[in-house]
């Protein structure tokens, strides 16, 4: 059984958007294909965990065309609140309004409404509310992609380093749209990927509206 995690991919904040809930630019689509591309090379025929937000879910949308596989709306996956009123005004689809418009999403039938909240959340808080879900993920048969935000995704490499392969938890790498990392769990533990990003072309590593060399500029 593999595990493969990302983060959604590029989003564009722009007034007709939900608060809190932007959507993909035009990269972003991209950069879902290409994961999809080498999701598809790599075998991949599973089921897609996504996170409810509308970044999430499009980008999971992507790569389950490409893939031609399923998504389940996973509350666990959902971006964290790090600050008061952070959630004012904010609304998320529910899982009837998800499948209306995105043709991949199965309904899970012990989704919780509301899906989100409006407590502030720790690094441990966030890997608490992943946990039970990559738990019980990784006794699946078929394999899983996780897809989610940065916070949530750190939460999973986390979540699995800590358990499987400790030496590994200060990897370095960032977490940037659509990366791709891989844990084979069968028939021993094995860390294929972290964070990584080969499948992209230079030009399509972002960090949301800052391109890679932007992003390393700024913070060194």
């Amino acid at each position: 059984m593999k595990l493969h995690v990302t983060r959604h991919g590029q989003t564009d904040v722009r007034s007709d958007h939900p608060p809190g809930d932007p959507h993909l630019t035009d990269l972003g689509i991209r950069q879902a294909e290409y994961l999809g591309m080498a999701l598809k090379e790599s075998s991949f025929v599973g089921v897609i965990y996504s996170s409810p937000y509308f970044r999430t879910i499009e980008t999971a949308q992507v790569i389950a065309d490409v893939t031609d596989t399923v998504i389940v709306p996973a509350a666990e996956m959902r971006e964290y609140v790090i600050r008061e009123n952070q959630m004012d005004g904010f609304r998320g689809a529910t899982q009837d309004e998800l499948a209306v418009s995105y043709s991949r999403v199965q309904k899970a039938p012990d989704f919780p409404s509301p899906w989100w909240t409006t407590n502030i959340e720790t690094d441990e808080d966030i890997e608490g509310r992943v946990q039970p879900l990559v738990d019980r993920v990784i006794t699946d048969e078929v394999d899983v992609l996780l897809v989610g935000h940065g916070a949530s995704t750190e939460g999973v490499h986390r979540h699995i380093l800590r358990n499987h392969a400790p030496d590994q938890l200060d990897h370095g790498q960032r977490g940037w749209n659509c990366f791709r990392s891989t844990f084979d769990f069968r028939p021993d533990f094995r860390v294929v990927h972290i964070m990584d990003v080969s499948h992209l072309p230079d030009d399509a590593v972002t960090s949301n509206a800052m391109t890679r060399e932007e992003w390393l500029a700024e913070h060194g």
